[in-house]
């Protein structure tokens, strides 16, 4: 659970530290969870592995103790390293296995609309969070 807040924060102060410098930031909904979006111009090969990523972390993570999970796509050495995608979710641990699965599957949803073509993405709901981005986290 400590590794994943300080997964998140780390994200978040990366997503801060840009935004000051005056780099493309786009939040792309009205709500204070996000989506927060940034870089655009990923591949196409980057935008297949996110996909994937997301995906996994919608379907993994709720069987995971603590309802929290990282991952990366694909896997080391298999492809050019700007196109690995690395990814992690958590749903609160007071939720059920019903209620994390749902607010996953909305997240997973909104990053991959509002995020299209992204390299990092961050959203935070009240029982979820996911993120995602080139850097090992």
């Amino acid at each position: 659970m400590k590794s994943s807040l300080l997964k998140l924060l780390t994200l978040l102060l990366v997503i801060v530290v840009v935004a000051a410098a005056g780099s493309r930031v786009k939040e792309t909904s009205s709500s204070t969870s996000g989506p927060y979006c940034l870089n655009t111009g990923s591949s196409a090969d980057y935008e297949a592995h996110k996909a994937h990523v997301l995906d996994e972390l919608a379907n993994v993570t709720p069987t995971m103790e603590g309802y929290s999970y990282s991952t990366s796509f694909p896997p080391a050495g298999s492809a050019a390293a700007q196109d690995v995608v690395y990814g992690s979710a958590s749903c609160t641990p007071d939720v059920g296995v019903t209620e994390c699965v749902s607010c996953l599957i909305e997240a997973k949803l909104s990053l991959a609309q509002s995020c299209a073509y992204d390299f990092y993405g961050l959203v935070i709901l009240p029982l979820c969070r996911m993120s995602f981005s080139p850097v090992a986290e």
